[in-house]
């Protein structure tokens, strides 16, 4: 009976896998008709000031500019390294005159080893315009309390790298007025980031 029992298990995680590599291919292959998340009656977002070294940075610093705004932290191993390298790709493929107006801000929820130059260089090895900014746990907090956003260390600490950091994986496009235009959940791809820059510009 156990031994069924693991049998079906098993059979039930494959056929979930297959379904979800399904899907995944299918998304990414429909490339003519990018989805965007709705936003309606979700109020997220707001101006935050926080530091980049020792420099303070506020959204407000780039009104006039779309801003695509991630939470994580360097030593992510595996969500955030995917999700900046979709955004940083999907600034390459962006006209000059296009990505001028774009500014990407990652903001760690690891403060105790993102910091400085270690910071601001992780976060622009994905892309120039690309900084790296944080703060006290409590600014954190704050700053992911107005995104609808979450962190925390994991219960799991058995990673090669250190601890870990439980978070959510969610990209803000906002717009030139400082305004939540897109949310764009992890699952995104380089055409749904471009579809909602470019809405975002015009």
């Amino acid at each position: 009976m156990r031994r069924r029992t693991l049998f079906l298990i098993t059979c039930l995680s494959i056929g979930i896998g297959l379904s979800a590599w399904y899907l995944f291919l299918s998304d990414t292959s429909n490339q003519s008709q990018p989805k965007l998340t709705p936003i309606a009656g979700q109020r997220f977002g707001g101006d935050f000031t926080l530091k980049a070294g020792d420099k303070p940075v506020s959204l407000s610093d780039y009104k006039g500019k779309v801003v695509l705004i991630y939470f994580g932290y360097a030593s992510c191993p595996d969500v955030c390294p995917t999700s900046l390298a979709l955004l940083g790709t999907a600034l390459k493929r962006l006209e000059a005159e296009e990505v001028a107006q774009v500014q990407g801000i990652f903001i760690s929820v690891d403060p105790e080893r993102d910091q400085g130059e270690k910071l601001m260089a992780y976060a622009q090895y994905f892309h120039p315009n690309f900084i790296g900014v944080t703060g006290t746990l409590e600014e954190l907090k704050q700053v992911a309390q107005q995104y609808g956003s979450f962190f925390g260390k994991s219960d799991d600490q058995s990673s090669a790298l250190g601890y870990l950091v439980d978070h959510s994986s969610r990209t803000y496009v906002m717009g030139k007025d400082g305004e939540l235009a897109h949310l764009l959940p992890h699952d995104k791809t380089v055409p749904e980031v471009l579809a909602a820059i470019r809405a975002a510009l015009n």
